[in-house]
């Protein structure tokens, strides 16, 4: 007499694993775009406002003479801006900027004069070797 096993189906996993195929393949192209995917579905399940309108506050609440640098998130995308972000949108962060000059490569050492005699005698007495 047969017995039937206990736990999930065949089916049920198959349909799990689809699932979390379906979210970590959402998640690789959210990162490729640069945009959050994840965000703007549930903004459109949720039927928030969206990002436009987020913008549209943020251009029209900004004075023109602003001169501090901010970081906010508009569309998915993380943007630095001292007019697009206003501080209004709850992702707006003040950035204190600093001049730098970068990094300089190192010089590359002269080549020593003393140096290059031995090394062309060198290539005198390979090519002797090699007649």
């Amino acid at each position: 007499m047969l017995k039937r096993q206990r736990g999930i189906s065949l089916v049920a996993v198959a349909l799990i694993m689809a699932g979390l195929t379906a979210i970590v393949m959402a998640a690789l192209f959210s990162m490729k775009k640069e945009r959050n995917l994840f965000a703007e579905g549930a903004d459109k399940l949720l039927k928030k406002t969206g990002a436009d309108a987020v913008v549209q506050k943020g251009t029209q609440a900004v004075q023109p003479a602003a001169a501090a640098l901010r970081r906010c998130v508009i569309d998915g995308k993380t943007v630095f801006s001292d007019t697009e972000c206003a501080a209004s949108n709850p992702t707006t962060k003040k950035v204190v900027v600093q001049e730098t000059r970068g990094i300089e490569a190192p010089k590359a050492p002269k080549p020593d004069p003393a140096a290059s005699g031995p090394q062309a005698m060198r290539d005198k007495m390979i090519e002797k070797a090699t007649q």
